[in-house]
């Protein structure tokens, strides 16, 4: 469900609880406890940005505030246009190569702002 409609709802939840008889809190834990799922719909596009020690000695908070400014959100949400959805984790697995974003499933290492908002850019 996740990956077909980008979000995994209430109802598919329940639904999934019922079907398998796992207990809906159960469910409801898993799925609320990794950053790959959601619980709302996303953008087109995810975009994580990692916010491990590593990045952030290499500046991943200026880029993390960059994409904020350009994309006209905060972490945890979606443009007006559904095109992307931000999120800053923990960590990406690249720690000698930060900052790192991931969009979708492609990571991009060693990045400036200007890098990041063209990678978007090419995007659209």
């Amino acid at each position: 469900m996740q990956e077909t409609y980008g979000f995994i709802s209430e109802e598919d939840i329940l639904r999934i609880s019922q079907k398998r008889d796992i207990p809906k809190a159960q469910l409801y834990g898993v799925i609320s406890f990794y950053s790959m799922f959601h619980l709302e719909p996303t953008g087109k596009y995810i975009v994580r940005v990692c916010d491990s020690v590593s990045c952030r000695l290499n500046e991943s908070t200026t880029l993390v505030k960059a994409l904020k400014d350009y994309l006209k959100v905060e972490e945890n949400e979606t443009t007006k246009d559904k095109k992307f959805t931000l999120e800053v984790v923990e960590c990406l697995g690249h720690c000698d190569e930060g900052p790192v974003m991931m969009v979708n499933d492609t990571y991009y290492t060693h990045l400036t702002v200007t890098k990041a908002i063209q990678i978007l850019d090419s995007l659209e």
